[in-house]
């Protein structure tokens, strides 16, 4: 948006919303903003913006800081956002409450500070408050809102009624990932199997027992390579962040006693809490994972450790 004539602002009315007035993936530097809102307001130029006269809090998010900033670990990867708020801690209580005071929260977001022209930063829509923890910085989960993945799940669940009824074995499937819509599949599970794990979890995350619905998804044990592996035996139902982890091998789920291992990297973050952790079982023994389908995960992330760890003992 930055260069193009800006329009004049908008009159607004009580209980104004920022999000009528700017369009999801336009690229909007703070300037563009300053003369849509109408505003002088300084605290703009902060990561944290709420406009007079708008129900509406505005993040601003810049994953790699520059070398003069505080680095905080602050990524979006989907429909998550990993975010670390400010160091004083005074715009907590605004995100964890908005939804409780009908304020949304926009998401402004850039990879740089010089990835768009102007340092403006790509509008990826609303986004919710989920979970967080620690202090000064608290470190935030937000989830996007939206429905930005109700045809994905309509052709994923055709997809699956017109499967065949094979039986699922970890040690002997074909892959089927070259599906057109296989990267949000993944993410949510197909209608059927999310579905059927929420009813075998009874609504709570297999972890950390969160049962917020519209943060808990269909993580597969084994990864997903087709229709037979949309098996209850083969799934997890998972907060987003931890099914985030999961599939990047950050932790894995010992077979048999269930007890979860992480990944170095998380033996000194906020994800710690992890090595405590087993795994809650399913009610119903017919739903509980299957131990074969948890050792091919477990082997397979073991080993990747074993590599990472020898590769940096070759570089040292």
């Amino acid at each position: 948006m930055s260069g193009e004539v800006i329009q004049e602002p908008i009159a607004r009315a009580m209980n104004a919303r920022v999000s009528d007035l700017l369009e999801v993936g336009s690229v909007y530097a703070r300037a563009d903003l300053k003369t849509i809102l109408a505003t002088n307001d300084a605290t703009l130029n902060t990561g944290v913006f709420q406009p007079a006269g708008f129900d509406s809090i505005l993040l601003f998010v810049t994953e790699r800081k520059t070398s003069d900033r505080t680095p905080y670990l602050d990524r979006l990867d989907g429909e998550v956002l990993l975010w670390q708020g400010q160091s004083s801690g005074r715009s907590d209580d605004k995100i964890v409450k908005h939804g409780v005071r009908n304020v949304e929260l926009l998401l402004f977001y850039r990879a740089k500070k010089n990835q768009h022209p102007h340092h403006g930063f790509k509008y990826e829509g609303a986004f919710a408050y989920v979970t967080h923890g620690g202090a000064l910085p608290a470190s935030f989960i937000l989830r996007r809102l939206g429905e930005y993945v109700d045809e994905a799940e309509l052709e994923a669940e055709l997809e699956a009624q017109a499967g065949t009824n094979n039986v699922f074995d970890p040690e002997s499937i074909e892959d089927a990932r070259r599906k057109k819509l296989a990267s949000i599949v993944v993410r949510q599970g197909r209608p059927a199997f999310r579905k059927t794990l929420l009813e075998a979890y009874e609504g709570r995350c297999a972890l950390s027992g969160c049962d917020v619905e519209e943060v808990l998804e269909a993580a597969h044990i084994c990864g997903y390579m087709g229709e037979q592996t949309n098996d209850v035996r083969n799934g997890l139902l998972l907060r987003a962040d931890l099914h985030t982890l999961y599939d990047r091998d950050l932790f894995a789920i010992e077979p048999v006693s269930h007890r979860l291992h992480i990944a170095p990297e998380l033996t000194n973050s906020e994800y710690r809490w992890l090595t405590q952790c087993s795994l809650r079982l399913p009610n119903r023994v017919a739903d509980r994972p299957s131990d074969a389908a948890l050792h091919v995960h477990f082997a397979r992330v073991q080993e990747t450790w074993k590599n990472k760890r020898n590769g940096s003992l070759a570089l040292a």
